[in-house]
């Protein structure tokens, strides 16, 4: 955006620590910026929703919509959506915002984007979640990972940040892919690259795997070829690609872990965000 052009008033629904930084980010561009929920220093709002009033733009949770429980835990007052204050025309950008905040912005003649669809976002988070499960794997295996095996499971945008991550930690990389041109792509980023049918062989020496297929891959017999000790690192999306079940009755250390960018890293979470809000705002989805 242009400095000469006039920044939206935006409301940000605060009720973690990747919105605070996108409010504060979003303010720091420029934009006239309302919260409701946790408060910002320096940004007005806090417990009500008459924050949103007047907001041409509204940045909800990336989670899902905002619901009672999620607002309490941050010390805000609980309000349907049918009753938020929304201005005419209203832009509400978040993920997965649901129904009820469908309805309410189109009761209003506005426009509802859900950032999980949003290719440039998934692909900005990519590294950032690369950076956060190899951190989650430190901290539950309480050992470094460098110079380790490990195999990555699917190559799409986090499992090639992954890869590339893990290769650079003198870690031993399999990447396992279904695709024949992602296998090439693996092999020429330095990893050994095998298809699903050599998934168990791969895992027989596996003392880290990251499974970011949301399917389940890693079933009972695929369980069954890890050797004692080894961790799993899961970060597809919900319920993820393991059999939690056999990987239990195993006693297979097996850890499904989701939104790592904002565990992790809040700050570069929120500026991912608020760059994708703006572009969205402003037409310019690339």
């Amino acid at each position: 955006m242009k400095a000469a052009e006039a920044a939206p008033v935006a409301a940000v629904i605060t009720t973690d620590e990747r919105q605070v930084a996108c409010a504060r980010e979003l303010a720091a561009r420029g934009w006239a910026v309302r919260c409701w929920g946790q408060p910002v220093e320096g940004l007005p709002g806090g417990a009500g929703a008459e924050a949103l009033a007047g907001a041409a733009v509204v940045v909800g949770p990336v989670t899902g919509g905002p619901t009672v429980g999620l607002m309490n835990t941050v010390g805000a007052a609980w309000l349907e959506p049918a009753r938020w204050p929304l201005a005419p025309g209203v832009l509400y950008v978040g993920g997965r915002p649901g129904p009820a905040v469908e309805a309410a912005v189109g009761a209003v003649g506005g426009r509802v984007y859900d950032i999980l669809t949003d290719a440039a976002f998934a692909e900005a988070n990519a590294w950032p979640t690369a950076e956060g499960a190899v951190l989650r794997a430190q901290q539950l295996d309480r050992q470094v990972v460098g110079g380790r095996t490990a195999v990555v499971v699917g190559y799409g945008r986090c499992g090639r940040a992954l890869a590339r991550l893990l290769h650079g930690f003198g870690c031993r990389v399999t990447v396992v892919a279904r695709r024949e041109e992602a296998r090439a792509q693996a092999a020429a980023a330095g990893a050994a690259a095998v298809a699903f049918d050599g998934l168990a062989a791969a895992l027989r020496d596996a003392e880290l795997v990251f499974n970011t297929v949301p399917a389940p891959v890693l079933d009972a017999a695929a369980l069954g070829a890890l050797p004692p000790g080894a961790l799993v690192i899961d970060i597809a999306s919900h319920p993820g690609g393991v059999d939690w079940e056999a990987a239990r009755q195993r006693q297979i250390r097996a850890y499904l872990e989701l939104g790592l960018p904002a565990r992790f890293f809040p700050v570069t979470a929120g500026r991912i965000l608020a760059e994708r809000v703006m572009a969205v705002a402003s037409g310019q989805l690339t």
